[in-house]
């Protein structure tokens, strides 16, 4: 525990360097704190009084010059005491005057609106007391009505700087930003503001908040607001049916979000479904404007298309995967590539330079003495060279190292490196082959292992990343057809896209669980743990980041999507023109205000001062070097601010982590120190945390949290916490810009009441790019100021608490004046020391690196980041114009919804394969018109507009559907042209085709197409093992619910297609019954989902099926026949929620009810085969899961274009009597 001496001098020095106090105006405060002391007979303990005393100055953020008696001699008793809680009580709101005069200050605010904005909230203010105004006109007249709606729902007249900010917005020609402050009312603004645009201005507002908790938090808190001035209000989140948002968009005023905005303009643009027919963009108010802007500026909003190509590609993301798991990444960052043999190194070698004489090579092996060949077998052994360099891998390691010595003089293009790892996992150089310049030498690094074996070793990822790719393509350049097979017409996509695949495979093995993603329901989620610390449900990563993080957790395997529509939120807002208005409570700095202004036309920005003056108290921030040291720190610090002192009572305490893991981790350790009750956690928003967020805090809680807690949570804070000193909250990391941190730190201290906050950091948990900044700004300079600064610390700094702590000791034992002056004069001297030592070095360097980057990065945003998705949406611009035309040309009514689908396919693919940075926008526009005039007239033609096959597919369909059926059967043969994947379905559909048509010998064509299906099944079968062996071959991580995920996801697919097998096999068993026996046969089609009708049968024949998937596939049955399954339905999974919903979960509704429940309960216990303890309820969930995963997997291969199935029934011919009776008739 510190002394009184020690805690005093701590809590002087943290005024000087925290409240921003003087060195003189701290010595002048101890100073009549002592005179004071001395004159009261009532005070026995001077350090309680005292510690009380600066405690109501730092928490009410109390300054010197609010402090007269400074500078008077004490004559008062009351003096001291009476004038800071007089000032700590003070409550009252700032005067219009005091508002208006802080705005003026800025230097871009118009001076000739202040005075009308000043007469309007004066009068306006005047008037709230009367029930109505008739003498007020215009903007005046709509304020006082638009306030009194606010008073009679809200129960609360707005402030005046509510009034004040909507003002300056009303007054605005054109685009404004404000910063209000959080926790001053930004809601109540937003709202008024979008009532005075539908009223006088005539239009109807679009407000977007930053979460879709938020919007509908909003919409319905201010729902009788609108009501009461007839303006109609909706939220466009949650809403699935067409005929909803429709209604919504009929609205005046719409809540929702960046996503659902977009989202619904791509609905109706792109997939012409009739959502917001009539609204335009007319004006839009953004809440937490900085967020959406900036920080999720180049976030795109797409929807999802689902390309049946893009499955295939799952195979070579599988083996870039396997591969990369084979790496070994150092602490001292190089990277081994996978454990080979050597004589496989030197076979790659030789295999890209042909001028390498492979006898050379022989010769070489057998000087190494690896080999010894005796000479008349010389000549012989010239055509077994395989064989000798086989040799090399039974080579010790000295033999390899005088190999290649004697390969360096012969072939002096290449150059080796080679090492060899110590204990330690360092590597240890070996060599120094090459004595001559290695400009235009090849270099290769070697880590030499026993048995022949080794390590390619990389210094960098660019080479690993090419060295990886020649791999790939060697490997299938050796099975040309089964990458024909499974990849169609996928070799320029490959080609173009592998190093990014490759990049994003070592990006993922570096990605943490709990850090930038987590695990949820079947998948892989994205957190946004640099700004808003959400888990992002609707997104997922491109370029198979997402498919390469879901083999790693072995969750369920998505397929990469090919973006189709789009549009960024950068592209959403300029769609307002100049009517875009937004509120938040941290603009930024100069910089990020500068490149709003360039992004959208020169908006202006306002600064709203509080209602009340801010008391938040920011304690300066530490950087600590070890993690161990920072985990402690924390701990203590906030462990401190939660237990009472003799001056205050407990306070509660909010630590903001960066990422889960950091804040599971802390809530586990001060779970030994804090009691569970108080002890919060708040890192997930898909778990309820209503408990923290419609709770009051009480003294004594701690909430860890992640940044989930640092932007739009409303913290509501007791009476007693308040008094003792407010919310304090820790960040625990360098925030990613200075908004994150004011975002943060604005939890506390809100609507006038006290607050204290401070940043510990940890510095190895720095970015690379922040440590790297931090060395390139450490000047010499620098280094020598902060040398002597250390030197003068360490010569006076100790002696000087030392001094300070002796003098108030004698002090407090002897109460006389004749100790007053030492007092003072050693608490000047310690506070000039402290001046000295009051930079934090490593905090400054820090948040300038920090800066340095935010500049850096909005440079990029602006330079390039912005610019191509501007041409990307251009050239999407484009695709929109040329659907128009398709769907006002009638040439296309008879196949208009499989021609738009394969459309929007080229259109995908060709955006991935033709876009580029640096072609202007002029000519990959017309490129673009000209390759889809051609798709155009290739589809005009019934032929695919590319290697693809499922326009063949699909228009085989729908020309099947409408009996043409020699042009069906042509559509499918021209799919198996494609010699591509997806052979089941052609064959398959040709077969059900030809059998309809029934031509002559349509029984054997029939016959041979459904044998060649069901061999496609095996093929397509073996793919898949393939796909997962590939992918559980590189599981790291320990077994988790995740294996499962994807097992059952695996076995799903197996199962459906060993049902469609079956449903082959026995249409090839009775056609060839009606062909030995010259009958006919009878066809009867059936929605797909009738496949499982057999599963009895399918089941018997398989081992290792659970009761699970018995039970789906019994709950299939049952939903086929009871839902009325039609041959058009297609939504499978939506079907069986609702039929699901209606019969059994009502059912088990019913059964709770009935009373007599438990006693046939019991008695069908007793009866049942179960054991005790079997969980019905949680075999039925499973059973729910798998049997969705089965509909999805139903979906899926309708999609590919399975739309029906057969059965057949075999007709034999009539002969003898009974044959001439039917002909007779």
């Amino acid at each position: 525990m510190e002394a009184p001496g020690e805690t005093l001098s701590s809590r002087l020095i943290s005024l000087f360097k925290n409240g921003q106090w003087g060195e003189d105006d701290v010595v002048k405060l101890f100073k009549a704190l002592v005179e004071h002391f001395n004159i009261r007979n009532d005070i026995h303990d001077f350090y309680t009084w005292v510690m009380k005393i600066l405690h109501q100055v730092e928490i009410h953020r109390i300054s010197a010059s609010d402090l007269t008696f400074l500078n008077e001699t004490v004559d008062d008793e009351a003096t001291i005491e009476a004038v800071i809680n007089g000032i700590a009580e003070n409550t009252k709101e700032k005067l219009l005057e005091e508002i208006v005069e802080e705005i003026c200050q800025q230097a871009d605010i118009d001076d000739q609106m202040m005075v009308e904005v000043k007469d309007i909230v004066s009068t306006v203010n005047d008037s709230l007391s009367a029930s109505t105004a008739p003498h007020l006109q215009a903007k005046k007249g709509i304020l006082f009505k638009i306030c009194k709606a606010v008073e009679k729902t809200k129960n609360y007249k707005p402030r005046v700087t509510q009034m004040v900010s909507w003002c300056i917005l009303v007054l605005s020609k054109s685009s404004r930003l404000v910063q209000v402050l959080t926790g001053e009312g930004k809601s109540c603004i937003v709202a008024m503001f979008a009532a005075y645009q539908v009223m006088i201005e005539k239009k109807n507002p679009d407000i977007i908040s930053s979460s879709p908790v938020l919007a509908e938090r909003d919409a319905e808190e201010w729902s009788p607001f609108y009501k009461e001035l007839d303006i109609t209000v909706d939220v466009n989140t949650n809403k699935s049916k067409d005929e909803d948002l429709k209604k919504c968009y009929e609205c005046q005023v719409v809540y929702g979000t960046t996503q659902d905005f977009a989202g619904d303009f791509l609905r109706q643009r792109f997939h012409r479904r009739d959502v917001r027919p009539e609204r335009s963009f007319q004006c839009v108010i953004v809440d937490e404007v900085d967020s959406l802007m900036l920080d999720k500026g180049l976030e795109v909003v797409y929807l999802n298309s689902k390309v049946p190509l893009m499955e295939s590609l799952n195979g070579i993301l599988a083996e870039i995967w396997s591969m990369v798991n084979q790496l070994k990444r150092l602490e001292s960052g190089e990277i081994l590539g996978p454990i080979q043999l050597f004589s496989e190194v030197l076979s790659e070698i030789m295999h890209e330079n042909k001028n390498i004489d492979q006898h050379s090579i022989m010769q070489l092996v057998v000087d190494a003495g690896i080999y010894s060949m005796p000479t008349k077998f010389r000549i012989e052994m010239k055509e077994n060279v395989s064989n000798i360099l086989k040799r090399l891998d039974n080579a010790s390691v000295v033999q390899i190292v005088a190999f290649l010595t004697l390969f360096d003089v012969n072939f002096p293009e290449h150059n080796f490196n080679l090492y060899q790892q110590c204990l330690d996992g360092s590597l240890h150089k070996l060599n120094a082959i090459s004595r001559q310049s290695t400009n235009e030498r090849q270099e290769i690094s070697l880590l030499l292992l026993e048995s022949g074996q080794c390590r390619i070793v990389y210094f960098k990822e660019d080479p690993l990343v090419i060295s990886i790719e020649k791999s790939i393509k060697r490997r299938y350049e050796s099975k040309e057809e089964q990458i024909e097979s499974f990849i169609p017409g996928h070799h320029g996509l490959i080609n173009g896209k592998i190093q990014i695949w490759i990049k994003n495979a070592l990006l993922a093995k570096k990605m943490t669980l709990g850090h930038e993603f987590i695990l949820h329901k079947d998948g892989v989620v994205p957190v946004d743990y640099k700004c808003t610390g959400v888990v992002q449900n609707d997104m997922t990563w491109g370029e198979g980041l997402q498919q390469f993080l879901e083999m790693k957790h072995q969750t369920k395997l998505s397929n990469m999507s090919l973006i189709t529509n789009f549009m960024s939120n950068v592209g959403l807002f300029k769609n307002y023109s100049n009517q875009i208005y937004g509120i938040t409570g941290t603009v930024g700095d100069q910089t990020e205000l500068d490149m709003l202004r360039k992004l959208y036309n020169g908006i202006k920005t306002c600064k709203i001062p509080s209602f009340r003056r801010r008391k938040l108290y920011e304690l300066e921030g530490m950087v600590i070097p070890e993690e161990d040291e920072w985990i402690r720190n924390v701990c203590i610090v906030a462990q401190n601010q939660v237990t009472p002192t003799v001056y205050r009572g407990p306070r509660a305490a909010l630590i903001i982590c960066e990422t889960i893991n950091h804040a599971e981790m802390f809530h586990q350790t001060l779970a030994n120190t804090i009691s569970k009750h108080k002890l919060k956690l708040y890192v997930n928003n898909n778990m309820d945390n209503s408990i923290i967020t419609n709770s009051t805090i009480q003294e004594g809680d701690v909430i860890i949290a992640t940044n989930l807690a640092g932007r739009g949570t409303d913290l509501k804070v007791c009476e007693s916490v308040n008094k003792a000193g407010g919310l304090f909250v820790l960040q625990t990391f360098l925030p990613l810009n200075v908004r994150v941190e004011q975002q943060a730190f604005g939890r506390t201290a809100r609507q006038g009441s006290p607050g204290s906050a401070q940043l510990i950091m940890c510095a190895k948990h720095f970015s690379d790019s922040v440590k790297l900044v931090m060395d390139l700004n450490t000047s010499v300079t620098s280094l020598l100021g902060r040398l002597n600064c250390l030197t003068s610390i360490l010569l006076s700094c100790d002696s000087t608490d030392n001094l300070f702590e002796d003098t108030l000791n004698y002090y407090l034992d002897n109460r006389s004046l004749h100790y007053n002056g030492a007092m003072v004069s050693a608490l000047t001297e310690l506070l000039t020391m402290k001046s000295l030592s009051s930079q934090n070095w490593n905090l400054k360097m820090a948040k300038d690196a920090r800066n340095t980057l935010v500049k850096i990065r909005l440079s990029s945003f602006l330079e390039k980041d912005i610019p191509k998705n501007t041409k990307e949406e251009e050239l999407f611009s484009v695709y929109l114009d040329f659907l128009d035309k398709v769907y006002d040309d009638d040439v296309f009514s008879d196949q208009r919804d499989v021609i738009v689908s394969s459309l929007h396919e080229c259109w995908g693919l060709w955006l991935m394969m033709n876009f580029s940075d640096e072609k202007p926008i002029g000519t990959l526009k017309e490129q673009l018109k000209v390759d889809l005039s051609n798709a155009k007239k290739t589809l005009l033609s019934k032929q695919s507009p590319s290697s693809m096959v499922y326009f063949c597919i699909r228009s085989g369909n729908n020309l099947r559907e409408k009996g043409c059926l020699s042009e069906s059967i042509e559509m499918y043969t021209k799919a198996l042209e494609k010699d591509a994947s997806g052979e089941i379905i052609p064959f398959y559909n040709r077969a059900l085709a030809t059998i309809k048509k029934k031509d002559t010998g349509y029984i054997a064509k029939a016959l041979t197409d459904l044998k060649r299906a069901d061999n496609a099944i095996d093929s397509y079968k073996l793919h898949l093992a393939t796909v997962w062996t590939h992918v559980k071959s590189s599981m790291q991580e320990p077994k988790m619910e995740g294996d499962a995920l994807l097992t059952k996801q695996f076995r799903m697919k197996c199962m459906i297609v060993d049902l469609l097998k079956m449903n082959i096999q026995d249409c090839v068993m009775k056609l060839k019954s009606a062909e030995s026996r010259r009958g006919e046969v009878r066809l009867s089609e059936k929605h797909t989902i009738f496949l499982s009708e057999d599963f009895m049968q399918w089941a018997i024949r398989r081992t290792g099926i659970s009761l699970a998937e018995i039970i789906a596939l019994s709950l299939i049955n049952a939903f086929k026949t009871r839902a009325e399954i039609k041959q058009e339905d297609l939504n499978l999974t939506e079907n069986f929620a609702k039929f699901w919903a209606e019969h059994f979960v009502q059912r088990a509704e019913n059964r709770e009810r009935d009373v007599d429940q438990p006693e046939r309960d019991s008695g069908r216990r007793s009866s049942s085969f179960l054991p005790d303890n079997f969980q019905a309820e949680d075999l039925i969930q499973s059973s729910v899961r798998v049997l969705i995963e089965l509909l999805m997997e139903f979906e899926h291969i309708m999609f590919l274009g399975l739309d029906t199935i057969f059965c057949l029934e075999v007709i034999l011919p009539h002969s003898g009597f009974f044959s001439k009776l039917f002909n007779l008739f």
